[in-house]
């Protein structure tokens, strides 16, 4: 499965957000497989900025909650996925953090207003992973009743992930 959406700013800037069951490699294949046999489907979110480097708008988060709350409504049984990128540097006053970080908490934060405002049983938990120069930060969506399934991503992610490979 795979679903694509352009979101545009008022400055300009376009962002692509898709939706796939591609996998990463961030939790194991196993794992996914266990889930599915459950009537689980992990769908990874990824998004993109593919034009323009304004500060991202408040129009803008609001499509991808839009998006992502529409994407949980229509499949009662899809627990998401989304792993915190580190390539493009951001506007970040707190240098003691790193990049993830602080998109992990910028995203957080997104999340929790979205809930708090619409009222729905959905849950964002932050997965920290310490990488070998950093820690990688993921995070997990799922409606309530699957808490169970998401401890179990939580727990079951590959902890060797980000680290090289032993020869």
């Amino acid at each position: 499965m795979t679903e694509v959406y352009s979101l545009y700013s008022e400055g300009g800037d376009e962002y692509k957000l898709q939706f796939t069951t591609d996998r990463s490699g961030i939790i194991a294949d196993n794992l996914l497989d266990q889930l599915n046999t459950q009537g689980i489907e992990v769908v990874e979110i990824g998004l993109a900025r593919v034009k323009g480097q304004n500060i991202t708008s408040h129009k803008v988060l609001r499509q991808i909650e839009e998006c992502i709350a529409d994407l949980m409504q229509r499949m009662p049984n899809v627990i998401l996925s989304y792993f915190c990128d580190f390539i493009h540097l951001v506007p970040n006053q707190k240098k003691n953090m790193t990049v993830q970080e602080y998109r992990s908490r910028m995203f957080s934060a997104m999340f929790k207003r979205y809930v708090s405002q619409q009222r729905v049983d959905v849950c964002d938990d932050e997965i920290k992973i310490d990488g070998v120069a950093e820690p990688f930060f993921f995070h997990v969506i799922y409606h309530k009743r699957h808490q169970h399934y998401a401890e179990m991503i939580a727990e079951g992610h590959i902890k060797d992930f980000g680290k090289p490979d032993e020869e």
